[in-house]
């Protein structure tokens, strides 16, 4: 939390706005981390047949058909290098470092929201200042 009495709203709205932004690349980055994940265990051990078992059960209440497996083991054939799946552990903790800075992120952000809200609430007029003044009426 900003936490001074001198912090303006104009200032803490900034800040919201900047944590905001963070925690979007933040997300975007274990977004990264985890398809990182996935591709090398997919890799190592393919997903399984779409469909297989479920053929008698979907026929009437499914009308598009999943994909051919082949077709969707063609997309693992340029898989990563089979090195890959020795950096998972380094790839788990990178995720766990990630969540971990998102969560500070998430606490310092709702300090912050808690504190506007405050400060809005004993002067709710002060969310006005500086704000662009609205053109007269002609």
């Amino acid at each position: 939390m900003l936490g001074t009495e001198s912090v303006r709203l104009s200032e803490l709205r900034s800040s919201r706005r900047a944590l905001r932004a963070e925690r979007a690349r933040v997300t975007y980055w274990r977004r990264l981390v985890t398809a990182r994940i996935d591709l090398a265990l997919a890799c190592v051990a393919p997903p399984d047949q779409l469909g297989v078992d479920l053929t008698l059960l979907l026929d009437d209440a499914v009308h598009t058909a999943p994909p051919a497996h082949a077709d969707l083991s063609r997309l693992l054939r340029h898989c990563l290098p089979i090195t890959e799946v020795h950096r998972l552990d380094e790839l788990y903790r990178l995720d766990a470092r990630l969540a971990s800075y998102q969560r500070n992120l998430d606490r310092v952000s709702a300090s912050t929201t808690a504190e506007f809200i405050d400060r809005l609430t004993l002067d709710p007029l002060a969310a006005l200042a500086g704000l662009p003044a609205s053109p007269s009426p002609m």
